[in-house]
């Protein structure tokens, strides 16, 4: 009986023997086959053989210096050091799912660097990875102690970033909200006055789902501003942005400031006023008609009716490439100098005044259209005609009228000017809201009209004022 048991116990020992050699082979081609997956765990370790320990065994290093570096939307550079003894390396991964849980490790890639980059992946996706350092000589094989890190891929850049609603001193900055983030950081970078940019510094951060604009308050009128939108996203201690997106705006110029009448002549205005920071140019329009550009800060308007007042607006222009930006207006009402031979007439206080060489030398009440559609014309006139005597035709719904007068000054086109009115009792005070007011001529008693024709030329300033 002994001697079956020890001629049994030595043919175990020689089936071991032959089966321990074909174990590690099975190993081996595991390993160099990449395209091959197996599941693990964090801390499983991949399946090696178990050998004999012997003193020609030689174990890697420990792999150390394990970094992910060139991360974007959809590749990384995974890289380590070299193991000593190692002479291949295997890489395991577990990648996070659409439900956000991270899956199990599974072998990845074989590789003798000590470099891998990763493709093809999802971007706003946290990928772990271990990595093993092997030492495959003849049929052994030995394993290093593993590294692990982790990274989460960037995300997909904002999109739709728009600048609109651009004021002076604002301007609404609104992107595309992001399925995956849970914050966007803004960033500025401001025009400096020799047309370059200052570096991008953190404006603000919004949180997601709240909204996706903002409204910059902070600006400078005619200054150009990028702004740069980029989404963030933080899970199980993994943090990624997106590149961010850049767009760019100018905010409307300011309104010159200091806007004054320089100097006036009897036909002429000089206007200055302060430069608006960035302008090219400047827009000059007299009463809506736009009469001169000019890159100066003053302006000589020429050419003008004696004693005239005109309404001005100015506005600052801006040309960056192909986008003009015009500014907000800014305006004035000016005359020329008052002619020191002029006629002046006021509505509410019915009197007209005769002015020679800058005095008065006469004053006198007057009787002036009714008001309502027959109010006499405010504003500077001049006179058109004169004659004495003369003889005044007019109509007014469905009445007609010829008139023999001693003196005419016509003022305006439409048929009103100054003249004697024997029929008229009184002059001054409320007649011409009693009933007793022209169809817009001013109605003056005979001995004043008489001097005013006499003192009066054709192209004699007649200011007309309520």
């Amino acid at each position: 009986m002994k001697k079956y048991l020890v001629g049994l116990t030595f043919l175990l020992a020689i089936i071991i023997c032959i089966s321990v050699p074909v174990t590690v082979a099975a190993s081996i081609t595991s390993l160099t086959e990449g395209e091959k997956t197996e599941s693990r765990s964090d801390t499983e370790a991949p399946t090696r053989a178990v050998e004999p320990a012997t003193e020609e065994k030689v174990i890697p290093s420990e792999i150390k210096g394990i970094k992910i570096s060139s991360v974007d939307s959809h590749s990384l550079l995974l890289s380590w050091e070299k193991s000593d003894n190692a002479n291949m390396y295997t890489i395991y991964r577990a990648a996070e799912s659409k439900n956000g849980n991270i899956g199990e490790y599974e072998k990845y890639k074989s590789t003798k660097a000590t470099s891998f980059r990763d493709t093809g992946l999802n971007a706003a996706k946290i990928y772990k990875y271990r990595v093993f350092g092997y030492r495959i000589s003849g049929e052994a094989i030995t394993q290093s102690v593993p590294a692990g890190a982790s990274v989460m891929t960037k995300l997909k850049n904002v999109a739709s970033v728009e600048l609109s609603d651009k004021k002076t001193r604002s301007m609404k900055l609104t992107w595309k909200k992001s399925r995956v983030a849970d914050k966007y950081i803004i960033y500025r970078s401001d025009e400096k006055s020799d047309g370059t940019f200052e570096a991008y510094k953190k404006l603000r951060e919004v949180k997601a789902g709240k909204r996706h604009s903002i409204v910059d308050k902070t600006l400078s009128g005619g200054t150009v501003y990028k702004y740069k939108v980029v989404s963030q996203r933080t899970e199980a201690g993994n943090s990624a942005v997106s590149s961010g997106k850049v767009t760019k705006g100018m905010t409307t110029l300011s309104a010159p400031s200091k806007l004054k009448k320089v100097k006036a002549t009897e036909t002429a205005i000089k206007l200055g006023w302060k430069a608006v920071v960035h302008a090219d140019k400047y827009e000059i329009f007299r009463d809506g008609v736009k009469v001169k550009t000019v890159k100066t800060t003053s302006y000589t308007d020429r050419n003008l009716p004696s004693g005239s007042l005109h309404n001005y607006n100015i506005r600052a222009v801006r040309k960056v490439a192909d986008n003009v930006r015009e500014g907000v207006f800014a305006t004035l009402k000016a005359s020329c100098k008052l002619p020191a031979n002029r006629i002046e007439v006021s509505i509410s206080k019915q009197t007209l005044w005769l002015y020679k060489k800058g005095k008065v030398i006469l004053k006198t009440p007057v009787i002036t259209g009714a008001p309502g559609d027959r109010a006499t014309s405010v504003g500077h006139h001049h006179i058109l005609s004169r004659s004495s005597p003369a003889t005044l035709k007019g109509s007014y719904r469905g009445s007609r009228w010829v008139t023999r007068v001693s003196y005419w000054m016509g003022f305006t086109y439409s048929g009103q000017g100054i003249h004697d009115a024997t029929w008229q009792s009184a002059f001054g005070g409320q007649l011409y809201r009693q009933g007793r007011g022209s169809h817009g001529c001013v109605n003056t008693p005979m001995a004043a009209v008489k001097k005013v024709y006499e003192n009066s030329f054709v192209g004699m300033l007649v200011i007309v004022k309520n």
